[in-house]
């Protein structure tokens, strides 16, 4: 699996794992999937979207009297 977030750095690598191409990372010597820098991105990703949403409140009374 080639990660498209790792093709502008400038550590990425391709390299054959059987005859699937993989995304290698050079600075940490480990596939790109395992790498700190992924988790990081992916991390920042997540936090992005979820803040990105609308805070909701939530209230004991509304959970439990919403069905009415």
């Amino acid at each position: 699996m080639i990660i498209k977030s790792c093709l502008t750095c400038k550590f990425h690598e391709i390299k054959l794992d059987g005859k699937d191409e993989m995304s290698h990372c050079q600075k940490e010597n480990c596939w790109s999937r395992y790498s700190k820098c992924v988790l990081a991105k992916a991390l920042e990703k997540y936090l992005k979207e979820e803040s990105s949403q609308p805070e909701r409140s939530f209230s004991a009374l509304t959970h439990m009297y919403s069905r009415e």
